[in-house]
């Protein structure tokens, strides 16, 4: 395969060490996305919409990164587990969790991002940019909480938020320092 593209497309080693990571990615993220569907099928739902709260923020801000599959699916199944079947049995009044999301929108801003140690170079615009992303997703999750009566779908994103935050803290500490590589212009 890596001769054929060399040969047909011209491709370069490098770019194709960026294909065969971009195939892997893909191919890990979705294999874990459906392992933990079919196992939260009674909760599909839920599931879903918790996949929805959380892959913005994840995409904008980052967090912790394992380096194995396993390890990766633990901690991905842990916190499907805790926002699903375990977080939203303890009962939080929508104005205490309208603050404690306010209180996540700041921390998301000024804690993120935290890549990998393998993600490019940010730029400085590069990075108000997706803190900013995560700020306005939150912000509107604490509208909509506002606005939409109590049920499971606010409760399991509301905890999808704050275990988001607190596991992109937890990254920040772990990485000691620069939670980003800073790209130079």
């Amino acid at each position: 395969m890596q001769e054929f593209l060399k040969r047909q497309y011209q491709f370069s080693d490098f770019q194709i060490a960026q294909l065969q990571f971009f195939v892997k990615t893909i191919a890990s993220e979705l294999s874990k996305f459906l392992i933990m569907g079919f196992i939260f099928r009674d909760r599909l739902g839920l599931y879903l919409f918790a996949m929805a709260v959380m892959l913005p923020l994840r995409i904008a801000v980052g967090g912790l990164h394992c380096k194995t599959y396993i390890s990766c699916f633990l901690v991905s199944f842990s916190y499907a587990f805790l926002s699903l079947m375990v977080l939203p049995n303890i009962p939080v009044n929508k104005l205490c969790q309208m603050i404690f999301l306010f209180v996540c929108m700041l921390c998301n801003y000024f804690v993120g991002p935290v890549t990998s140690t393998v993600h490019v170079a940010l730029s400085e615009q590069h990075v108000s940019k997706v803190r900013m992303q995560a700020f306005v997703f939150i912000f509107f999750y604490i509208v909509a909480l506002y606005i939409v009566p109590e049920n499971a779908y606010m409760t399991v994103g509301f905890w999808v938020i704050i275990l988001h935050t607190l596991q992109l803290i937890a990254a920040r500490i772990l990485k000691k320092g620069e939670p980003y590589e800073r790209k130079i212009d």
